[in-house]
């Protein structure tokens, strides 16, 4: 898996004074669409964002600066949760004997080795999303089972069972992949 760079690019859009880090923020939770990974690079926005308002609403808006300053810090925060909470899509389809859990984790562009990497990934994306007490049952598929990989002609399917419990995950292009999750009550 190789290093992306594009959440530093978008972080350094933050040096435009006042608004750059209300749009830094927006387009890194657009493109992370994860708040705890967004979390990571707003401490760089600020310093930025702060550090280029600061220099800007000294020379031109001295009576204003506090407000500035506390639009710098505030907006980025808020338009991250917003932004996170656009993408909050998990359902949970209940059967007489099955539950389903189906959920699209947003992936970045990034290039996996081998599908069991590929997997680990999405899996651990969509366990960061899904509560208790599901949660538990579902942190136990690391010791069991093989993974299975069904190649498509348009997706590849990743596949792990454990008992009755069928992890499947359905990726179809490089920006989203489907995890479904069958188990019984």
């Amino acid at each position: 898996m190789k290093k992306d760079i594009r959440p530093l690019l978008y972080s350094a859009i933050a040096i435009i004074p006042i608004g750059g880090s209300s749009i830094s923020s927006y387009l890194l939770s657009d493109y992370l669409r994860d708040f705890s990974e967004t979390l990571r690079y707003l401490p760089l926005v600020w310093g930025l964002s702060s550090l280029s308002s600061i220099l800007v609403g000294f020379y031109y808006f001295k009576q204003f600066l506090f407000e500035i300053l506390a639009i710098v810090v505030a907006a980025p925060l808020l338009i991250s949760y917003l932004n996170y909470k656009k993408y909050e899509n998990i359902k949970i389809e209940v059967n007489e004997y099955y539950l389903e859990i189906k959920f699209e984790v947003p992936m970045k562009r990034l290039s996996f080795d081998n599908p069991s990497a590929l997997f680990e990934y999405v899996f651990e994306k969509a366990l960061k999303k899904i509560k208790p007490p599901y949660l538990f049952k579902l942190r136990n598929l690391d010791n069991c089972g093989n993974l299975k990989v069904i190649p498509r002609e348009n997706s590849i399917i990743l596949r792990k069972r454990c008992g009755d419990t069928v992890v499947e995950i359905i990726i179809s292009n490089n920006d989203k992949a489907d995890l479904k999750v069958t188990m019984p009550y």
